[in-house]
């Protein structure tokens, strides 16, 4: 840093425009700004350091200040202009900066120490005032900062755990989920059942249609069950056409009703392809109730089991899982709860 020139009436009318010292009578200061430095940073200089206590404020009388997380200025959080000061709050907490601030090209700053910064606040009372609404607009900034690197978090978190073609979450959100949902159910003892459903004759529909239609299909079956199912229902595709829906607080039999419900909706909501024609898809499903002490591959096992004998009696019906009740049960359109033989 090297002596600028800078003379005092182009220092005082920079200062009266600025915020610190918005309506602060500069005469009464003389003395404090004869004590203060003018400074000339270089291009790069870094003036605050989160490993380095501070004990100055900057105030820019000319050129640009960068806030950055790192010594790097490529992606600045915020850029200071002239009249801007930076600085104040490590002063007023005795901590460390929170950021790198770093010149962006030659700048000149009037640096104030903080023995008379603080005999600055306590002359002129509207300075201190000036100084809680920079602090103020700060904390706001950076909560808007905040706010928008959530909304991105979220953002790439929700791509993370969503598959693309489906809509549903996707295997990755399953395995983490469901296992904690489950422990969560045991803790409070509260009854659970896992429903796993796929489209039946799938394979025909990509032989007949193109894969195309089949990405449709699985499109279309998305949809419906976001549509349809209760907000406290879990779902996610578990590979290829399958899909596992976790519901919480609910037995084996009510599960079956709404399993039912769900089938019956999707072989009344046909898909229209690309080319016109309507396209009737059924489901068939399993449905295995978690029992104390069961884990998930377990349930999901008996779940499986029970889409097999679905698909085995059948297919486009609901069949509960003999492990669920004692009592192996199918659901079609007519003859729901049903117990099979």
């Amino acid at each position: 840093m090297s002596k600028p020139e800078f003379g005092a009436p182009q220092l005082r009318e920079i200062l009266a425009a600025s915020r610190l010292f918005d309506g602060v009578d500069l005469d009464v200061l003389q003395q404090e700004i004869a004590e203060s430095r003018c400074i000339v940073a270089a291009p790069g200089q870094v003036l605050l350091n989160p490993v380095v206590a501070n004990r100055e404020i900057y105030v820019v009388l000319a050129g640009e200040l960068l806030v950055c997380l790192e010594p790097k200025v490529a992606n600045p959080l915020v850029r200071l202009g002239v009249g801007d000061c930076v600085g104040e709050l490590s002063i007023i907490d005795t901590s460390p900066p929170s950021a790198y601030v770093v010149s962006a090209g030659e700048s000149t700053l009037l640096a104030v120490p903080q023995d008379v910064l603080w005999r600055m606040l306590s002359r002129q009372h509207g300075m201190a005032v000036n100084l809680l609404h920079i602090l103020t607009r700060r904390i706001r900034e950076n909560n808007a900062v905040l706010l928008s690197s959530l909304e991105l978090q979220r953002e790439y978190r929700n791509k993370a755990e969503t598959d693309t073609l489906t809509g549903l979450h996707n295997r990755a959100w399953f395995e983490e989920i469901f296992p904690r949902q489950l422990e969560l159910c045991e803790r409070i003892g509260q009854s659970v059942s896992l429903l796993m459903i796929d489209i039946d004759y799938f394979k025909k529909v990509n032989d007949e249609h193109g894969h195309l239609a089949g990405d449709e299909a699985l499109r279309h079956l998305g949809q419906l069950l976001q549509r349809n199912l209760r907000s406290t229902d879990l779902c996610a595709r578990y590979g290829g056409e399958e899909i596992v829906i976790l519901m919480t607080a609910t037995e084996s039999a009510q599960a079956c009703l709404i399993a039912d419900r769900l089938r019956s909706t999707i072989a009344a909501t046909p898909l229209t392809l690309a080319n016109g024609k309507q396209l009737r898809l059924t489901v068939s499903g399993g449905i295995a109730e978690w029992q104390p002490g069961t884990g998930l591959e377990a349930l999901i096992r008996a779940a499986d089991q029970a889409l097999y004998l679905a698909k085995s009696g059948g297919r486009d019906q609901i069949v509960a899982s003999p492990l669920s009740s004692g009592l192996k049960m199918a659901l079609s359109g007519s003859n729901a709860c049903a117990p099979v033989a």
